[in-house]
């Protein structure tokens, strides 16, 4: 007589390679999506860059370093705004992403992500203490 089909040791031992399998996924799968929210809202700070820079070399006064005058919407799907005057040219933050919408991922919720411009008018990145290492964009310390 000859059985065809698989034996339950033969089941079992799939099952528990996908397990495996699934143990070793899901931490990678959630660094890659706090990584890329971490990297959506950076671009979207970047969109306002250019207009903060056009504020600063125009010599404009602090009324106009608002949501509105940086052409940003409160209502992102991320963050929540805020935009800084500079003093002497110098804002840290200039530009800042606060992470606090459901959408964001626990690892990084209640955190930020700002632009900085220095005296010169060079950006650079920074995030808030509580981001790890691992989670940070290329460019952000």
């Amino acid at each position: 007589m000859n059985a065809k089909g698989f034996t339950l040791i033969e089941l079992m031992i799939v099952v528990a390679i996908i397990g495996i399998l699934a143990i070793l996924a899901v931490p990678i799968y959630q660094t890659y999506v706090v990584r890329s929210q971490l990297t959506t809202a950076l671009a979207e700070l970047n969109g306002a860059k250019i207009q903060y820079e056009l504020v600063v070399n125009d010599g404009s006064v602090g009324t106009q370093f608002t949501l509105d005058g940086m052409n940003l919407s409160s209502n992102s799907k991320l963050c929540n705004y805020m935009v800084y005057a500079p003093v002497a040219g110098v804002s840290t933050p200039a530009l800042e992403c606060r992470l606090t919408k459901s959408a964001v991922s626990v690892a990084i919720l209640g955190q930020s992500i700002q632009l900085n411009r220095g005296a010169n008018g060079f950006w650079y990145c920074s995030v808030s203490v509580g981001i790890a290492n691992r989670y940070k964009p290329a460019n952000c310390s």
